[in-house]
Order: C-alpha cells, then sequence, then structure tokens
C-alpha cells in the first residue's frame, strides 16, 4: 500500500513570480501541522509573505535551507506520517527532483506589453484572461502594475483584466503635464480607447483609485462597476511625510524603510522588493514625473482633489453601478474615516490588522470581494 507523502513547494503568489527566497522555516523538522499553519517565510520580488500548510501531517524534510532561492513550483519540503519510512520520503524527494528536470517546458506567463496613445505616449500594461465584462486594474503612487500580482488571476477566470503602469511609474511614459488626478483619468481613459474598452470593471488603490473616481466622476457610462481600494481623494487628510520622503529615498535601506510604512506588518517588505521599486525609481525621468504627481496631488501635505460630495452625488445619479470601497483598519497613509461617511449603498469594508496594502496584505480577503463585486455584472 502507497503511503501518502505531499510535496510542499515554491508557491506562486501572482502571475510575474517567478521565484521566491526561503527566508525562514517556522516549523522545525519533525513537527506536526494542520491546515492554515505558517510552515515558512518567503520573499519575493514584490512582497515577504508565510506560506501556509494545505494538509495535516508530519514536516519531514526541509529540502531548501534558509536563504535559498527556488523557482516557482520547486520542492522545499515534504509532508509525510510519522508511519511513512525515511527511505520512502528519500525516494520520493529524488523522483520530485527527476520528474522536475524531466518536464517540458510550463506554458509562458503572459508578457507585459506596450500600448500606444494617440498622442504619442506608451503605457505598459498586462492582460490576462478571455471574455466578460474587462476589468481595469491600476496601482497606487510609486508602484507598478506588479501591485495586482496576488488579484489579477483570480479575477480573469471568467473575464479579460488588464492591469497598467500610470503615466510616471514602471515602464510607462514619463511625460507629465499636470500630474493631477484630472489628467491621470484622462489617460486611462485613452488607454481604454486603445483597449477598445468601451466599459469596464474599475479597480484602483490608494492614486490609482482616486483615478478611477475621478474618470467615473467624468464619464460615468465607461463604469460597469467601481472597487476603490484605500482611495486617494474623498479628504485632505494624508500622512504629510510619505510622498516627500518616498521622493528623497536614494538607498534602498531608506526605500525599505519608508515602504515599511505602507504595511501593517513592515517586515513584509523584503531587500527585494524595495530594490524593484529602487530601479523603478531611477528610470529616466520618473524622478520629475513623480515629483509633479506630489506637487499636484500633495500639495503641502493635504490632498488636493476632495471628492466625497462629488461621489455621493454620483452614486445617487447612478444607482445601478456597483461601488465598493476596501480600507485597511491599520492604514498609516489614508485614515480610514471616509468610510464612514460613504452613502449606505456602497459595499464599505474595513478589514482589521491590515495597512495601506489591502491588495497585498490580505489577497485572499480582496481576492473575494472583488469576484463577489463584479460577479453579478452583466
Amino acid at each position: 500500500m502507497m503511503m501518502q507523502i505531499t510535496a510542499i513547494s515554491m508557491p506562486t503568489w501572482g502571475l510575474t513570480m517567478e521565484e521566491g527566497t526561503l527566508v525562514e522555516w517556522l516549523v522545525p523538522e519533525g513537527a506536526r501541522v494542520a491546515p492554515g499553519m505558517e510552515l515558512a517565510e518567503i520573499e519575493t520580488t514584490k512582497v515577504t509573505n508565510m506560506l501556509e500548510a494545505q494538509e495535516a501531517g508530519v514536516l519531514r524534510r526541509h529540502v531548501v535551507a534558509e536563504g535559498e532561492t527556488r523557482t516557482c513550483g520547486a520542492l522545499i519540503g515534504v509532508l509525510a506520517d510519522e508511519t511513512v519510512p525515511d527511505a520512502e520520503v528519500d525516494a520520493f524527494i529524488a523522483r520530485f527532483a527527476e520528474s522536475a528536470a524531466g518536464d517540458a517546458a510550463l506554458a509562458p506567463a503572459p508578457e507585459p506589453r506596450q500600448l500606444d496613445l494617440p498622442d504619442g505616449r506608451r503605457l505598459r500594461y498586462l492582460r490576462v484572461g478571455e471574455g466578460g465584462t474587462a476589468a481595469l486594474l491600476v496601482h497606487g503612487f510609486g508602484g507598478d502594475l506588479d501591485a495586482w500580482q496576488l488579484i489579477q488571476a483570480r479575477l480573469a477566470v471568467d473575464r479579460a483584466v488588464y492591469a497598467i503602469d500610470l503615466p510616471g511609474h514602471g515602464e510607462s511614459t514619463k511625460e507629465i503635464r499636470t500630474g493631477d488626478l484630472a489628467e491621470l483619468a484622462e489617460t486611462v481613459g485613452q488607454a481604454m480607447d486603445a483597449l477598445g474598452l468601451e466599459r469596464a470593471h474599475l479597480v484602483g488603490h490608494s492614486l490609482g483609485a482616486g483615478t478611477m473616481l475621478q474618470l467615473a466622476l467624468t464619464h460615468p457610462g465607461r463604469v460597469a462597476s467601481l472597487a476603490l481600494i484605500a482611495p486617494v481623494g474623498l479628504a485632505e487628510a494624508i500622512d504629510p511625510t510619505f510622498p516627500t520622503e518616498f521622493l528623497a529615498a536614494t538607498k534602498t535601506r531608506d526605500l525599505q524603510r519608508c515602504l515599511g510604512r505602507l504595511f501593517a506588518d513592515p517586515a513584509m517588505v523584503g531587500r527585494e522588493f524595495a530594490d524593484r521599486v529602487a530601479r523603478n525609481k531611477r528610470l529616466d525621468g520618473a524622478e520629475t514625473a513623480l515629483s509633479k504627481i506630489v506637487a499636484a496631488c500633495f500639495p503641502d501635505g493635504r490632498q488636493h482633489a476632495v471628492l466625497l460630495p462629488a461621489f455621493a452625488s454620483w452614486i445617487a445619479e447612478n444607482p445601478a453601478i456597483p461601488v465598493t470601497v476596501i480600507w485597511g483598519e491599520e492604514d498609516a497613509i489614508l485614515s480610514p474615516d471616509p468610510l464612514g461617511q460613504l452613502p449606505a449603498s456602497v459595499v464599505a469594508l474595513l478589514l482589521p490588522g491590515v495597512g495601506h496594502m489591502p491588495q497585498l496584505e490580505a489577497a485572499k480577503e480582496v481576492n473575494a470581494i472583488l469576484c463577489a463585486h463584479v460577479g453579478g455584472v452583466a
């Protein structure tokens, strides 16, 4: 009778993740684990997260040592009952290695592309999925389309989902005129035209949420639904030091400390994540573009645009458009206080133990919320 042995593999958290580094084993060899127990801390280019056990059993082997990097899907540990002989565990590890070496190449992950706008500027975007009413995802200040790596694939089960780099960010154009929400919203509208999206589910985070809100206010006919995560644009208050400290940070160590303020647990920001953000900041024209956005959107340490009254009127005028607003209870950048001022028809959700980055800190919950949000819309 074959005894069950379960592989613990390097997870694939998002479409763009190719490898991960095992920072620390949280469970020793020989310990019994239960489903949901945190087994190891894994660092990726975007975030440091915990790998949870999917099944019960005994952690028989640490196949990968702390500090080692492996590709997604690689064997990093083995789970089996105490009754399974060591020889069978060793044979399983050997077979796994042989199978991995002999496997044909997996289907390549979708690659970001460049989108040409009518004015000659270019935006980077990533499309996943087919059919349905498309969803469009826009990241926050200083980020890029990888901010959605834990969200995009799940939303794309039954629809096309696009994530874009805002102007001044990632690998998109660094040409910025005013840098305010109106310009950013106009650019996203141009991107929708170029992608052939007459109407879409608009999903944004922080600055991207403010951009989507501005687009919805200007062009309600283009909105299938609206989901805002820790949105800019609902109140004047903002941590006045974060935008300027982000701009000023030149060393990875300083940037890592700054980015840590976005999370309820600063340890989620690994050095690799900070290095990636630093590389984006060093691209030609990025610093000037980001500075223009800060000057236009957050002058004197306050938010320039306060769209809550207009948003409330818009909701009343467009009752058929579903609206969801998600906020982290421990957001240190933007206070979640505006949640209590939204009309009753809005699905307003406050996530405990979460900071300014719910889509990375609480991806499972945010995925469930967004899938329910878009699921009933034709």
